[in-house]
């Protein structure tokens, strides 16, 4: 229940964030496209914040021998939210989206080695999920590029 309203709250938040220009002085295309962009990091990111996907990320980065895993969770979460928040305000948001590109390349190195999964069909989902990942590094490649210099 506390994760459905956070998730209406944060969706609340983009749609009325929607109505104002958008950071990179363009289109209202490119007003969806970063709404829909950074919509999609601030619902993953806290769906990761409950309890039990904290602990499962903690443990999933130690078994892929990241170091110091906790502190490597918790910066990555501020990363992502760091991120996201400086290109909804439009302030410093090549910064924001850099944060995010940092984010999105540490998270699929960690997380979608799909070629270390034994099972097939897992091997292929994480194929899958790394093969998003690079599109979504695409996208905000072409944010960063579309923002005023």
């Amino acid at each position: 229940m506390q994760q459905k309203l956070i998730l209406t709250l944060a969706v609340a938040a983009l749609l009325l964030w929607g109505w104002q220009q958008p950071s990179a002085g363009g289109s209202w295309l490119d007003a969806a496209g970063q709404l829909l962009m950074v919509g999609y990091f601030i619902v993953a990111g806290l769906c990761n914040l409950t309890r039990e996907q904290i602990k499962d990320h903690i443990d999933r980065m130690r078994e892929a021998g990241t170091p110091l895993p906790a502190a490597a969770f918790w910066i990555g979460m501020v990363l992502l939210f760091t991120g996201c928040a400086l290109v909804l305000a439009g302030w410093h948001p090549a910064i924001g989206v850099s944060c995010l590109i940092v984010f999105i390349i540490a998270a699929s190195a960690i997380f979608l080695r799909f070629w270390e999964r034994k099972d097939p069909m897992l091997r292929k989902l994480f194929q899958n999920f790394l093969l998003n990942n690079v599109a979504i590094l695409g996208g905000l490649l072409l944010f960063l590029d579309r923002l005023p210099r």
